[in-house]
């Protein structure tokens, strides 16, 4: 939710969840590969996210949002390919 300087942000763990574009994760994955494959595809999803971040506040020419998002985007980048080398793995 966006909220411009000086706003309120309502961070509850609650109105995270409802405002997330990630679907919600199911609690009935009882395999270690089912998790890694359900984990993997969210974080491919919230890093196209962020990568849209990216291109938004490039648009916008907010230069120092674009280093933000840039940097959640590695950060996210790197342990979904941690996660997706253990779906490569073999059993």
């Amino acid at each position: 939710m966006n909220r411009p300087l000086g706003g309120t942000a309502l961070g509850t763990a609650r109105t995270a969840a409802k405002s997330s574009r990630l679907p919600e994760y199911r609690l009935d994955i009882s395999s270690g590969r089912e998790h890694v494959t359900t984990l993997s595809a969210a974080l491919a999803t919230f890093g196209a996210s962020a990568r849209a971040g990216i291109d938004a506040a490039n648009a916008l020419g907010d230069a120092d949002t674009v280093d933000l998002f840039t940097e959640v985007s590695r950060g996210v980048d790197k342990l979904l390919w941690k996660v997706e080398a253990h779906a490569a793995a073999k059993d």
